[in-house]
């Protein structure tokens, strides 16, 4: 008898006691398989597990993630509940159906126009506030890689899932990673996974959203599996270049691992600001050696890095690429056309500083600090009678107080725009301070 679940056939959830109807298989792997499914007329997924080595672990692992329930964050495709079949040995676990518009991160990042800067940190804070939850939670995900993910770029979410990676902290694992993506203490075998070594696997996955390559990557670890007379396996250089000599391409005080000539990250490295070189820098040189919350780069530090990526996007007034403004380099040049990038205007509001080019959004983070990331109070657009100008429009309901410099104070009401200059603005109990060089 094929222990696979079929069309057609029907499930029993053990805590629900509801039954599930099987339809079609969307998805299979070393485990199982996975297929769409319906609760009560409502569509969902159902993963089936192969009988084998490791199933009854499996089983309590997952009924331990039913019985926690999920973290605080919509991005985790959580079990539902456990299922059975009185036709089948075996098990699986019915969890949310995914929606049809998300892709994986690995064809977002292989599509060849890419999508905008915004977009990009955007889908990057929203995966580490999602391993900020799990990990607040006492779980760790011990697999955080490509395969795992998917990303919907238009409306800046993520989900992942094959959640049955999860476990408690530092507990016994039946899987350890994803070997690129995995941390070196684990890919040799010292420790099990855990969220320290969760914190490295970010590290990796956010190298690639942002650099477009692996940060271990480069001419060294490229020589090694060159012809050498080592007669080493794949397995062996794989120890080797992430476990026990990994090299950062952009190590400062070792040259020898650079990105290859070829590589996209020889691109995508110099538009970003210095600090975010800094961070990256971080994860991947103290951060390979000490294995500890101290040593890596936790989800607050790669929050206020994507933060304050997605707040500093600019245009070339020149050929209209999108650049990062980045207060440390006075003479800022695009990287497109190397043109003279200006001095952006900005918002500094309680929540940070805001640059205000065309598609910026103040958000409710920006005023009171909440995470209110996609909750919107102002919009900047194109000025509709001056070309090259600026506005910003009330999407608030509420009405807001302005004093441009040299000017008397005006109210600007819900939906109604002011040209952005130098001015103070009191939101509503909030103020925040517009600031435009040269401005007279």
């Amino acid at each position: 008898m094929d222990a696979l679940i079929q069309p057609g056939q029907t499930l029993r959830m053990e805590r629900g006691h509801a039954q599930i109807t099987v339809e079609n298989r969307i998805g299979e792997g070393g485990q199982g398989v996975v297929h769409r499914a319906r609760l009560n007329g409502a569509p969902v997924a159902v993963k089936w597990y192969r009988p084998g080595p490791g199933a009854e672990e499996m089983r309590k692992s997952i009924t331990a993630l039913v019985r926690r329930g999920r973290p605080p964050h919509p991005a985790f495709m959580w079990p539902i509940d456990l299922v059975s079949s009185d036709q089948l040995p075996g098990f699986g676990y019915v969890m949310p159906l995914l929606d049809r518009r998300f892709i994986s991160l690995a064809h977002l990042l292989n599509e060849p126009m890419q999508p905008s800067f915004r977009v990009v940190t955007a889908l990057g804070r929203e995966l580490v506030d999602a391993f900020a939850a799990l990990h607040s939670s006492g779980l760790c995900y011990r697999d955080i890689s490509f395969g795992n993910l998917r990303v919907d770029p238009g409306a800046c979410e993520v989900a992942i899932i094959d959640v049955d990676n999860v476990g408690t902290d530092g507990g016994e694992a039946l899987v350890k990673g994803t070997a690129p993506f995995m941390a070196p203490e684990v890919l040799r075998d010292e420790v099990l996974p855990s969220t320290v070594s969760d914190l490295y696997s970010l590290a990796v996955l956010l190298f690639y959203l942002l650099m477009h390559g692996h940060p271990l990557l480069g001419e060294r670890t490229d020589a090694s599996y060159t012809w050498d007379g080592s007669h080493l396996s794949e397995t062996e250089l794989t120890l080797r270049n992430f476990g026990l000599q990994p090299l950062f391409v952009f190590d400062p005080d070792d040259g020898s691992n650079r990105p290859l000539p070829d590589s996209l990250v020889n691109i995508w490295w110099p538009i970003y600001p210095g600090h975010c070189h800094r961070l990256f820098t971080q994860a991947f040189t103290t951060g390979l050696h000490d294995a500890s919350l101290y040593g890596r780069v936790k989800e607050g530090g790669w929050r206020r890095m994507l933060t304050g990526l997605h707040d500093s996007v600019s245009a070339c007034p020149g050929c209209s690429a999108e650049a990062f403004y980045d207060p440390e380099q006075p003479r800022q040049r695009c990287w497109d056309c190397r043109g003279a990038l200006p001095v952006p205007p900005r918002l500094e509001a309680p929540g940070g500083t805001l640059v205000l080019s065309q598609g910026a959004v103040v958000t409710s983070h920006h005023l009171t600090r909440d995470r209110g990331y996609r909750t919107t109070c102002a919009v900047v657009e194109a000025h509709p009678g001056r070309p090259g100008r600026l506005v910003l429009r009330n999407m608030t309901d509420s009405t807001w107080t302005v004093v441009p410099e040299g000017e008397e104070a005006k109210h600007v009401v819900p939906s109604q725009r002011v040209a952005i200059r130098p001015m103070l603005i009191d939101f509503g109990g909030v103020q925040g301070r517009i600031s435009v060089p040269g401005a007279r």
